[in-house]
Order: structure tokens, then sequence, then C-alpha cells
């Protein structure tokens, strides 16, 4: 199956996503807090200037399957 960069792409932004929205639900229910406490600016700016490392593994991760695929044949 043949994948393209883009696609690899969304699926981990949407990954990153999730994990951004889920990790501070997880830690406001392990220490009884409100959600809305734990979801601040602060969190919204490291999710932000954390994107970056996404779009590199992204890029990795779509060249060693390229590679993978090439190699095979």
């Amino acid at each position: 199956m043949k994948r393209l960069f883009k696609t690899v792409v969304f699926e981990m932004s949407l990954y990153y996503g999730l994990m951004a929205l889920v990790l501070p639900l997880i830690y406001a229910v392990t220490y009884h807090v409100a959600f809305i406490s734990v979801f601040n600016i602060e969190w919204f700016a490291v999710t932000l200037f954390m994107y970056p490392i996404v779009l590199v593994l992204s890029a990795i991760r779509y060249s060693y399957g390229r590679m993978r695929r090439t190699s095979r044949l």
C-alpha cells in the first residue's frame, strides 16, 4: 500500500492532538482536580511548541517506510 507523506503527517498529528487532550484529563482524574484548571494556557503553549517534533517524527516514519518498501523490491 502506497502511503503519502500528507497522510502520515495527518495521522501523527491526530495522535498528538489526542495525546495533548488526554494527558491533562488523566492528570485531573488522578489528582482529583478540575480538568479546566489543568488544561490552561501553559499546557496549550507546550503543545504548540512541541508540534515541530511531531513533524520531524512523521518525516522519519515516512522515510523509514519508504526505505523498507524500496528494499523489498
